[in-house]
């Protein structure tokens, strides 16, 4: 059950906002390491999607996956120094979420890689949508779409779900998935285009058209990871 804030406590959050885009990451990094804590807060604000969506990549309970975006950006405020600017503060930001999710598999059961029920159920899945004559026009907004896209995404065994959302969903390059996950860049083309083969030709072209709007998060989850985060790094400091 999503944790609930009192008025107070989302009037505080609701005053971090996603920064200007004129307000680079290196100058918000500045104003963090001279003892803005608050500017934290905007970073959180500007990658928190993209974060989580990354540590929902290896993992398939978004419990979890908030969880891990949480200690991620705990652990990026405390090792701000260490950012050197020599790759982008996103890059950084997501080896550490690698970093804490490889952790959590290794603390929990690590989750299963796909057997052939499960390549099953995607095909199936796939077929019966795509057999359905009652599709909409609008397939952005259709929430069934997303929901099949998100069942047949969280299929997929980890080593390709988390270059699969790297690569198709955020459009990073290969060098730079390879970089985040520290794999070798081969590894990832491989990878990639397994994990396009299992979702379909017909599935990738729908997600090309919805904009790749899968593991969405933003409002309340949004709002709690930043009053969670802040709150803790307030008080250590």
């Amino acid at each position: 059950m999503l944790e609930s804030l009192t008025e107070s406590e989302l009037a505080n959050v609701k005053n971090i906002v996603v920064p200007a885009s004129h307000i680079s990451d290196k100058d918000i990094v500045t104003r963090i390491k001279q003892g803005d804590v608050d500017a934290y807060g905007s970073i959180m604000r500007r990658y928190n999607q993209r974060i989580y969506r990354i540590a929902r990549s290896f993992v398939t309970d978004d419990a979890a996956a908030m969880n891990i975006v949480q200690e991620a950006h705990i652990k990026a405020y405390t090792k701000i120094d260490s950012f050197r600017g020599t790759t982008s503060f996103f890059a950084w930001l997501a080896s550490i979420t690698r970093n804490e999710a490889l952790m959590y598999l290794r603390k929990n059961k690590r989750e299963v890689s796909m057997e052939e029920d499960n390549i099953d159920f995607i095909q199936q899945s796939n077929d019966e949508f795509l057999n359905n004559d009652k599709l909409p026009d609008a397939l952005i907004e259709n929430k069934q779409l997303k929901s099949l896209i998100n069942k047949n995404i969280d299929k997929l065994p980890e080593n390709f779900r988390t270059v699969f959302v790297l690569r198709a969903v955020e459009q990073l390059s290969v060098k730079e998935t390879a970089e985040i996950l520290d794999i070798k860049e081969e590894t990832v083309k491989t990878h990639f285009f397994r994990a396009k083969r299992l979702l379909r030709d017909q599935i990738q072209s729908y997600l090309n058209n919805v904009g790749m709007n899968v593991y969405e998060f933003g409002g309340d989850h949004c709002d709690i990871i930043v009053h969670k985060v802040m709150r803790q790094i307030k008080s250590s400091t």
